[in-house]
């Protein structure tokens, strides 16, 4: 039987991934080694290339590790003017300061995102002369991509003392007008830290227009970076407000609310109401109490008007908000829709209608009607039950909590665990002399 030959990858490819895995170890003093051997072949093109590369792609703590790791080794500087970029990475993280100062002076004459790192590295040396040298020559790269390199870095570095002010005097270089693209490529940054930096830079020079603002209130990964472009959108447009209503962060979906005018109509604060979210709720409420509408009235309202074609989220969110400012009057309400076991109430609206039980049935009536619900078919209603009974864990019956206990869901049986040792506490304090 014949096998198929496998195809080998070139020779770059496989330093290129060999490089990679390095990187991504956590063995950082090894990483050091391998570097510096491959700087010290002279046949090691490629290879060199390969860990250049990978350098360039690697998290910013990387760095701030080979640099710490390579003052605890030995290792031999390169020669003086030697301009290889992976001696001279490797030169100015060396334990001795002349040679990070030559390294330095050499680095300054360089340009590129890997100079811009280990420019940044330097800006924090304890050695005079290789910290300001290696400041005035990061200040003068504005370069997109080197300024990202250096941002990365700068941001991880302001917590030591003598690099504090470094990340502001780039920040103002990078305010002048010939550094807006390295701004706009700050704000893109898939680093969160440096995305977050670009993004108030740009909102303090006025680069974001009115699209720009939205798109990054709505989509963008980070929420700071979210809240952020919301705050400024909602500054410059309140009648964006309708629009952020739908945002997939709480934080921006609580500015909308707070943005609304004064005079919106309670129909259109159902959805804040119904939030998954609790600031979002707690925001919508506000604005009914600031006007002196009741929010309880408005939850009892909106639920009286579901029916079996309503979004079971909705639901579940007013029985929630309900549960929140209601009162002992709306237990039944509540209770009527956590036993509905048919439709039109599905499992969620059930265990939100449970948990928002348990906050405002009073002590005496917990026991009576949430024990049935302790044994029900669905596990996040018998969750909700067991959690909302260990109030009064004293009282529940054994049988009840034996049942829970011998639950297959995991989330049941550990909820009547809590419930059994509440009881044997309460039990034991009644017991305990005085």
């Amino acid at each position: 039987m014949l096998r198929r030959r496998r195809k080998r990858r070139p020779t770059e490819l496989r330093d290129v991934t060999r490089w990679g895995r390095l990187c991504a170890a956590a063995d950082v003093e090894g990483l050091l080694r391998e570097l510096r051997g491959a700087a010290g072949d002279e046949d090691a093109a490629y290879d060199r290339a390969a860990a250049l590369k990978a350098l360039a792609a690697a998290p910013p703590r990387l760095w701030l590790l080979l640099d710490r790791a390579a003052r605890a080794q030995e290792g031999a500087p390169p020669a003086p003017g030697d301009s290889e970029p992976l001696r001279l990475l490797l030169a100015a993280m060396d334990r001795d300061g002349r040679t990070r100062q030559a390294a330095v002076e050499e680095l300054a004459v360089h340009s590129g995102p890997l100079v811009a790192s280990a420019l940044a590295l330097r800006t924090a040396d304890w050695v005079d002369q290789v910290r300001d040298p290696a400041l005035e020559a990061l200040l003068r790269r504005t370069a997109p991509d080197e300024a990202a390199a250096a941002v990365r870095l700068l941001l991880r570095l302001r917590g030591r003392s003598r690099a504090v002010h470094t990340p502001e005097a780039y920040r103002g270089v990078l305010a002048a007008p010939e550094a807006r693209r390295a701004v706009r490529a700050l704000a893109a940054d898939a680093d969160p830290l440096t995305r977050r930096f670009g993004v108030e830079l740009a909102l303090q020079l006025g680069e974001f227009v009115r699209g720009d603002l939205v798109r990054t209130a709505l989509r963008d990964p980070d929420q700071v970076c979210r809240r952020l472009c919301a705050e400024r959108l909602l500054q410059m447009d309140p009648d964006q407000a309708g629009r952020l209503l739908w945002a997939r962060s709480a934080a921006v979906r609580e500015l909308a609310v707070a943005a609304l005018p004064d005079d919106v109509p309670a129909a259109r604060l159902t959805a804040p109401l119904a939030d998954p979210a609790r600031i979002v709720r707690a925001q919508a409420r506000w604005r009914l109490y600031s006007r002196g509408e009741p929010p309880a009235l408005a939850y009892r309202r909106q639920l009286l008007r579901c029916g079996p074609q309503s979004p079971p989220r909705l639901v579940a969110g007013l029985v929630t908000g309900l549960g929140e400012c209601g009162d002992a009057s709306d237990g039944p309400l509540l209770l009527r829709v956590a036993r509905e076991v048919r439709a039109p109430w599905p499992p969620v609206v059930r265990r939100a209608a449970v948990r928002a039980a348990g906050r405002l049935v009073p002590r005496e009536g917990l026991l009576r009607q949430l024990a049935p619900l302790a044994v029900d078919p669905d596990p996040g209603v018998a969750r909700e039950a067991f959690e909302a009974l260990s109030k009064v864990a004293g009282q529940v019956p054994v049988e009840t909590v034996w049942v829970g206990r011998t639950r297959p869901e995991p989330g049941v049986r550990k909820a009547a665990e809590r419930v059994r040792r509440a009881a044997q506490r309460q039990a034991q304090a009644g017991h305990r002399p005085r």
